[in-house]
């Protein structure tokens, strides 16, 4: 049962040639570039898109070869899936030779095999090289352009794909770091089969949430952090689409999100893996969360204008003005962001991240105790971890009322990490106490995401210039002082809440 590893980049079509007469393909050993058309089959009903599996038959000249892929786990550019290859003789799919352990149940069914038929189709020149790394490596380059085609659509093709044929996938990022340098990439998380179902069977685009990260009772401290850095990977990059190219506000702040997730999780075990051991990364991730959080910050400004607006009995129509401002500005922040995510910059924090997890990196400037400090189990890691900074917030926040909104700031950051945190680890202790507290550390964390926006929105009122006999000033300037008192007079209620609530761990 072969396993397919490989990343995927894509490439602007101008930058094809460059790519080619990179001097490390050069040195490498080049193949005749071949003509690749692929037809890729299913049900109407798209069954086998459904059990996750992919399946295909590939014409190279007069031969005839049939893929059958499972979906696997794509992150980070990296695609790992199991696929099964046979030369057959006809440009249909030949069902005796699958294998049958993987087909689901419904391809026992000979009506339905007899329903599947071609649903897209790929075509592509492919240039291929074989590239030895110097500690035996052997990586397959491919350059493929073309197009993925149905009926009625067609989407150009432009991609480098690293296949890993032996050795480390460690090599795959350090190639595609080494090719970033000179050519701008940028990674691919969809299939070429993804792709084609997307123009075949078209979906309106979706911000996705976390999601549980499914940790195990069995796994090593370390182990964990891996699994939680890829979860959040995969949660920022399954929100691109919808930044780049929707117009939902929520997959801003999903991506913020998913970047503070993976900022917590640094912090939480900077006790294990020392913060020097990844400085770059974490300047890195600053820098993309403070581009998205620019957009947030106009993007609630505008929700809550929006609000004013529709409840405000008297001249509504003098926030019309205010609102144009922001309109203006939320539109010149999402430009930011949409450049910055396909900067060479970003490209290169994501490789960077994938290269610094699959090699393991911090490992090095570890003493043999402090890597043994990583085996141990991670119930025992996480419980220290949770209690300190649990003790942490419950001393910095007696006070939390008579606060100034700096000092206050500084809670919700050590609230927002708790939070994090316990939902990293939750499923680690299945106790009765678990989701009353969980419940009550999110309501003390929305409360005070609430005071930090009202101070976020005096610093964007002074960005808009108002003039001092502007109306509108003297509204925001009531609404906001309004909202601040009632949530402040709300928060101690749920910070009382919050200190009875018993801990599960």
């Amino acid at each position: 049962m072969p396993n397919e590893t490989e990343l995927k980049l894509r490439i602007a079509p101008e930058h094809a040639s460059d790519f080619a007469q990179l001097p490390l393909l050069q040195t490498a050993t080049q193949y005749e570039p071949k003509s690749l058309y692929n037809t890729y089959f299913d049900t109407p009903r798209h069954d086998f898109l459904q059990a996750r599996i992919g399946l295909r038959v590939r014409h190279i000249g007069n031969q005839r070869i049939q893929t059958l892929k499972t979906a696997g786990k794509g992150c980070g550019g990296l695609h790992q899936r199991q696929e099964w290859e046979t030369i057959i003789e006809s440009d249909t799919p030949d069902y005796s030779v699958l294998p049958q352990k993987v087909l689901p149940k419904w391809c026992r069914n000979k009506n339905k095999l007899q329903s599947i038929q071609p649903v897209f189709t790929t075509d592509f020149i492919r240039t291929q090289w074989d590239v030895s790394c110097d500690d035996g490596s052997l990586v397959e380059v491919v350059l493929d352009q073309g197009e993925v085609r149905t009926d009625d659509h067609r989407l150009p093709l432009h991609e480098v794909e690293l296949e890993l044929k032996s050795g480390s996938p460690v090599k795959l990022y350090q190639l595609a770091l080494d090719f970033q340098r000179s050519i701008p990439l940028t990674l691919e998380n969809h299939s070429k089969a993804a792709r084609g179902y997307g123009l075949h069977y078209s979906q309106p685009l979706q911000y996705q949430k976390a999601g549980s990260v499914g940790l195990d009772i069995d796994l090593t401290a370390e182990q964990g952090f891996e699994q939680i850095c890829w979860h959040c990977i995969a949660h920022l990059q399954a929100n691109e689409d919808m930044v780049l190219y929707g117009r939902d506000v929520e997959g801003v702040h999903q991506m913020r999100v998913a970047l503070r997730r993976l900022r917590s999780a640094l912090s939480l075990y900077k006790s294990l893996i020392p913060a020097e051991t990844n400085k770059w990364i974490r300047d890195e991730i600053k820098w993309i969360s403070s581009v998205l959080g620019e957009a947030r910050d106009w993007d609630v400004f505008m929700l809550t204008l929006q609000s004013a607006q529709k409840v405000s009995s008297h001249q509504p129509e003098q926030l019309d003005p205010v609102l144009k401002k922001v309109k203006a500005l939320q539109k010149h922040a999402y430009i930011n962001v949409r450049e910055a995510m396909r900067s060479p910059r970003y490209t290169c924090l994501l490789l960077t991240l994938g290269q610094w997890l699959t090699a393991q990196t911090w490992r090095e400037s570890l003493d043999k105790k402090m890597r043994t400090k990583l085996e141990q189990p991670i119930q025992a890691f996480t419980s220290k971890v949770l209690q300190k900074q649990y003790e942490r917030i419950c001393k910095k926040g007696r006070h939390l009322i008579r606060m100034q909104p700096e000092a206050r700031h500084e809670v919700r950051i050590m609230v927002k990490k708790l939070s994090y945190g316990i939902r990293f680890f939750s499923e680690l202790y299945p106790s009765r106490t678990t989701k009353p507290f969980i419940k009550s550390l999110s309501v003390l964390q929305d409360g005070l995401g609430i005071l930090n926006d009202i101070s976020v929105s005096e610093q964007l009122i002074t960005q808009l210039e108002l003039a001092d006999d502007e109306p509108a000033r003297y509204f925001l300037a009531g609404w906001y002082a309004h909202l601040y008192q009632t949530h402040l007079t709300e928060i101690a209620e749920v910070w009382d809440d919050f200190t009875k609530q018993e801990t599960f761990w």
